[in-house]
């Protein structure tokens, strides 16, 4: 939908259509953890309908007692409105007041309006976009975007968003942000949704402009959107009305002046109001379908005759809940249910093909509680610490507070599990686990390095899961646990048994028992890092790369540099890095180059990092445009090398030829030189915006950003950067 079909639209509504025959059935809220559990039939409807009061915020208005503000696992809050006259157009503000199913369908917003007169709709209307878009000083133009629609779709698949967003309809961002703001929004998700039913994927800038690309539809860099101007008046009238229609109850509940409504009791009660098929003036509308009505209805019986239940019953149902709220399901899989559907799953990737689906897939959640030790479990709900970093989906960040209560939870809901903790039989010996421990995980023990990484160091095999992360992640009883009888818990590992039957299969080393040999493995992983590596993990440091009489040009991954870095060390101790994904010089950095280990000798690529010190980045030190043509990107074409052995890459920008080489200074600094060729009426920029600390000389002395002059269809420019 075009921002010009908005008045339009409008205008339909405010001559009269009525809102409730325009939507279709399908316009219903969407709530995939209740159509998740709808679908495994009439048993779980009580547990459906009471996930509908929590996610279309029921409880925000109705309930018993004392008003309180949305918990961490409670009911879910609405955005944060305090900007939303920065982040979103008025037209559209308009145009989602007045019918929210219509304008965004699948919304568990309700309709406020339905049942009013038209006049009277119109004016509340008004009033609160007005009060809406005094929150900040709103936007009035809309800018090209700067990001890459193609890149952000792959970014969309590969994350993570296309699990949830199979479902949830994503439909007209493009008309509902103000230019630049849906980027900002992904990369800061929790700061407008603090409920976290849309957590934080940790995005850079560009990744999230990408990916704001690509949800926003085809750019439209003319349209400018008329300028708003706030009326006070109205304003003040919209602020009234955004207390006394209860808005203040869902978007910000600690000032919320309505007393709370007890929840309707009986049968009567509960075909009315909100749950009324029809809308009634003055309740809020809700677009439910019958099966949701009649959920919620089950939801409330239930509640009416509820008796307390045993812990061991309600902790289980209270994860689930809250698992089903945050839409966890959709990649993990917890007590039999969940799990990425199949045309979810086939985008989940992985950069250790030899894992299979255990290095694609999120892990299933079963008993996590109990698995991992509390603050590392806080700091994976929290989006921290990845330690699966071959895995394309990401696990994001869904707050502070959530990850700290559901921590909590898990523990507590886990820690009776069927899968109790196996009672160590006599004292380990003490003496010697060290030395014990680095026998058995080496080549001549169980050959655990065969498998798995160490510290860093390679494994001989697939690579799997790095055993220095254990000891600060994993609680000692369930590793103890898990390696008697892996078969027993639901990992997905391939993870064959060494101790079958609590027996080992090398009674020779490590004290000859099960328990002294497990103690002495957990010993050594607790030391690995000052400890002599296991017989077996090879020497990588022959592999290093050090440039002597002619530069080293090196493809490889590279921090800061991408998947496409082309990395160039220079003899004498400089060293840079261009990006050819983006035609952009990326790092420079002095000392040492670069290890060459993981590109010769591993089964898959990780990101390496520069050897040296003195780093810093390139990115913005020196760029090429051309003029309102923001969207135009280089596209690279190739290096040569001269015989100098000193790489030129070539690039164009649009019908221009771009010769782009940078060579060390005497100094340690470098010498870029940038030949232009081709004609084109737009003018070409450059312009440099240096990090701290880097300094940048120009030629032409022009100053860091200026259009560059041609003489017979070249330019040419000489830029010194010192650090």
């Amino acid at each position: 939908m075009s921002p010009a079909r908005l008045p339009l639209i409008l205008s339909l509504f405010l001559l009269g259509m009525p809102s409730t025959d325009a939507v279709a059935e399908s316009a219903a809220p969407k709530v995939i953890g209740y159509e998740r559990l709808h679908a495994q039939g009439d048993g779980m409807n009580k547990e459906a309908g009471e996930l509908l009061l929590s996610e279309l915020s029921c409880l925000a208005c109705h309930g018993d007692g004392p008003r309180e503000p949305a918990k961490p696992l409670g009911w879910k809050a609405g955005p944060d409105l305090s900007s939303a006259g920065e982040r979103l157009r008025a037209e559209w503000v308009r145009a989602f007041l007045h019918d929210p199913a219509a304008t965004r369908p699948g919304t568990t917003m309700p309709n406020l309006m339905a049942g009013r007169p038209e006049v009277e709709r119109a004016e509340l209307v008004e009033n609160l976009t007005h009060y809406l878009m005094q929150q900040c000083e709103p936007v009035t133009a809309r800018e090209s975007f700067v990001g890459v629609a193609k890149q952000g779709k792959e970014l969309f698949n590969s994350v993570g968003c296309v699990a949830c967003h199979t479902d949830l309809p994503l439909e007209g961002l493009g008309e509902k942000y103000a230019a630049g703001q849906l980027a900002r929004f992904l990369e800061k998700p929790l700061q407008v949704r603090p409920s976290g039913r849309m957590p934080d994927l940790r995005l850079p800038a560009k990744d999230a402009a990408n990916l704001a690309a690509f949800l926003s539809g085809p750019a439209e860099p003319q349209a400018v959107i008329a300028a708003f101007t706030v009326d006070p008046a109205k304003a003040g009238r919209g602020a009234e009305a955004y207390q006394s229609l209860g808005c203040v109850s869902c978007h910000d509940s600690s000032k919320a002046q309505i007393a709370l409504v007890p929840l309707p009791p009986g049968e009567s009660r509960m075909k009315a109001g909100c749950l009324a098929p029809e809308p009634t003036k003055g309740v809020a509308h809700y677009r439910l379908s019958e099966d949701q009505r009649e959920a919620i209805r089950s939801a409330l019986t239930a509640r009416a005759v509820a008796k307390p239940e045993a812990e061991e019953q309600a902790l289980p149902a209270e994860v689930r809940q809250v698992m089903l709220q945050r839409n966890c399901f959709a990649c993990h899989v917890r007590d039999g249910l969940g799990g990425p559907k199949a045309d979810v799953a086939v985008h989940f990737t992985s950069t250790k093909d030899d894992l299979g689906d255990l290095g694609r897939l999120p892990p299933p959640l079963d008993g996590v509680g109990r698995k991992f030790q509390r603050p590392a479990l806080e700091a994976i709900i929290h989006g921290r610490d990845p330690v699966r970093k071959y895995m394309g989906v990401r696990m994001p960040d869904f707050g502070t507070e959530f990850a700290r209560e559901l921590s909590k939870l898990l523990e507590k809901a886990d820690a009776g599990s069927k899968n109790a903790p196996v009672v160590a039989h006599g004292s380990a010996q003490v003496a010697g686990r060290n030395d014990w421990g680095r026998e058995l995980i080496g080549i001549k023990g169980y050959a655990c390095i065969a498998c798995h990484e160490l510290q860093g160091h390679a494994s001989l095999g697939i690579g799997a899961y790095d055993l220095a992360h254990m000891p600060r992640r994993l609680r000692p009883e369930w590793i103890r646990d898990f390696l008697l009888n892996p078969a027993l818990y639901p990992t997905g590992s391939r993870m064959p048994p060494f101790w079958p039957a609590g027996k080992p299969m090398n009674p020779n080393i490590g004290g000859g028992t099960a328990d002294s040999q497990i103690s002495s493995i957990l010993t050594y992983l607790m030391e690995s890092d000052e400890s002599l590596p296991p017989e077996g993990i090879a020497d990588r440091t022959a592999n290093e790369l050090k440039p002597t009489d002619r530069p080293i040009i090196f493809r490889t991954f590279l921090a800061g540099a991408g998947t496409h870095a082309i990395a160039v060390g220079f003899p004498g101790g400089v060293n840079v890095a261009f990006d050819s994904l983006t035609s952009r010089w990326a790092l420079a950095w002095r000392g040492r180059f670069l290890d060459a280990d993981s590109t010769w000798n591993q089964r898959y690529s990780k990101m390496e990092k520069p050897l040296g010190e003195a780093l810093i980045r390139l990115g913005e030190a020196g760029t090429l445009s051309v003029r309102g043509k923001k969207d135009l990107l280089p596209q690279y074409r190739g290096y040569r090398i001269g015989e100098d052995g000193v790489p030129v890459f070539d690039y164009t920008l649009g019908s221009l030829a771009v010769e782009d080489r940078v060579e060390p200074l005497p100094n340690q600094g470098l010498r870029r030189t940038l030949k232009i060729s081709g004609q084109t009426t737009e003018g070409v920029q450059f312009t440099a915006k240096p990090p701290t600390g880097v300094q940048v000389k120009l030629s032409n002395d022009a100053g860091l950003s200026f259009r560059m002059k041609f003489n017979k269809g070249v330019a040419e420019l000489v830029e010194e950067i010192t650090w």
